[in-house]
């Protein structure tokens, strides 16, 4: 073979290849791409809503703890209550042990003085029973002499054998008579003090039994005192439990949502590393695609794009220098996001304030010429629509409430290709009350795989 013909054999050969390569692999790393961006999308969304949880979480914890129903230092402040009232109550309890230990004393003298009584009683019953026996007996006698008469007398002296028995039978009537009177009068002063004895005892167990009742009295003074201050007691002791119980549940609710979040720090941590893989992946896909300049194809180009001037531009739209126009064509745009707004927020959010702010169902219109590469819903960014613009330029159109395109549809600019709406994961929700709540245009711009921000691309 000729050098000439080696170099035409050559030349068709990579021809072949390039044609090979140009049919099979842009379109698998497309696909490739599409699915990236997805799986990407959906976990900076939940990033994003794990973030809020995470700080709404906190939010709670903070007013949990300044919570004023719940504070400790009042929990202290009872205690020191309780401790006062408590030495009270020990104070109150001493005072009643040694009251109930003079009224024992009292009582043991009461008891002493009542068997001193009951044994004088006793032994004034035994008296008295002598006495009247005496007395009974005396009396036998006297009506036995009497009944004899004076001659019985007569009779004992004058049958005495002489005048010594004589004298002696007299005297011992005499003493006989007059031991009878001296034994019953000796009884009776036994009795009379015995009465006396009973007397005093017994006035001086009333005495004791007044002390007695004294005591008591002030006894029953301090335990009503108790009664007060135990009452106070309990009714801080149940305050205090019952601010326990609060704080306890507080405790446990912040724990609780402690462990919430750390459990979002943790999946998004998760999630954050799955994304670095995926945007690793990405820029592999992106590397392997077609690369271009991140410029809009000049009027002509594959995509067929009308970039215009800085003014006019197509259907009358003004047009930024690098070809795009805003996708929102109202006087009352607004930016409610910009790039990184909030954390990764790799977009700008548009709405519309004032009189026409009803941001739901205003028409969103392609930023430029090209073709649809999906046009689907999504959990994360609900109905969203993505195009190609050729030279590694792409947009995004996400949370659209319909969509006005299909897959592989080519587009111009300025064409709607949606409408505004609330789909997939914005805050706030909608409603049952408030179905639009939420309402805006998530709007991003992509160089070759990745996302920039859009405001230099727009007017």
């Amino acid at each position: 073979m000729t050098k000439s013909g080696l170099k035409r054999a050559l030349s068709l050969l990579l021809s072949v290849i390039f044609v090979f390569c140009a049919s099979f692999l842009p379109a698998s790393a497309a696909d490739s791409k599409e699915d990236l961006e997805n799986k990407i999308a959906a976990a900076e969304a939940k990033k994003k809503q794990n973030e809020q949880k995470i700080k709404d979480l906190q939010n709670k914890i903070d007013s949990a703890k300044e919570s004023n129903g719940y504070s400790s230092d009042q929990i202290d402040a009872l205690q020191e209550q309780l401790d006062t009232y408590q030495s009270q109550i020990t104070e109150l309890n001493s005072q009643i042990g040694d009251k109930n230990a003079v009224i024992n004393d009292y009582q043991k003298e009461i008891d002493s003085l009542q068997k001193s009584i009951d044994e004088a009683s006793e032994s004034i019953e035994t008296q008295t029973k002598t006495v009247n026996d005496t007395y009974d007996l005396l009396k036998e006698r006297l009506r036995a002499a009497y009944m004899a008469g004076e001659n019985s007398t007569l009779e004992v002296l004058l049958t005495a054998s002489d005048y010594e028995s004589f004298l002696t039978r007299l005297e011992l009537l005499s003493k006989t008579t007059k031991h009878d009177r001296q034994l019953m009068k000796s009884l009776q002063d036994d009795i009379a003090k015995l009465n006396d004895t009973k007397k005093l005892l017994s006035s001086n167990q009333q005495e004791v039994k007044a002390k007695q009742t004294a005591v008591e009295s002030e006894k029953a003074d301090i335990v009503s005192s108790k009664s007060q201050v135990q009452s106070l007691y309990n009714t801080v002791d149940s305050k205090q439990s019952t601010l326990e119980k609060q704080v306890a549940q507080r405790n446990a609710y912040i724990s609780s949502l402690s462990a919430g979040s750390k459990e979002l720090e943790n999946e998004n941590k998760k999630i954050q590393a799955e994304k670095d893989s995926y945007d690793k992946k990405l820029a592999e896909i992106a590397k392997n695609a077609s690369q271009g300049s991140g410029e809009l194809p000049k009027p002509g180009g594959n995509t067929g794009g009308n970039t215009g001037g800085n003014t006019g531009g197509n259907g009358g739209y003004t047009v930024s220098p690098k070809g795009m126009i805003c996708p929102l064509q109202y006087s009352n745009v607004t930016i409610s996001a910009g790039w990184y707004g909030y954390p990764n927020h790799k977009g700008i959010d548009f709405t519309t304030k004032g009189a026409t702010g009803n941001t739901y169902g205003k028409e969103i219109r392609a930023a430029a010429d090209g073709k649809v590469l999906s046009a689907e819903y999504h959990s994360s960014w609900g109905n969203n629509v993505f195009i190609d613009h050729g030279n590694g330029v792409c947009t995004r159109y996400a949370h659209c409430s319909v969509l006005k395109v299909s897959k592989g549809q080519t587009v111009k600019q300025g064409q709607v290709i949606a409408l505004v709406g609330n789909t997939g994961n914005v805050s706030p929700a909608p409603t049952p009350a408030n179905p639009h709540a939420g309402a805006h245009l998530h709007f991003e711009v992509w160089i070759n795989g990745t996302r920039v921000n859009p405001a230099p691309y727009l007017p």
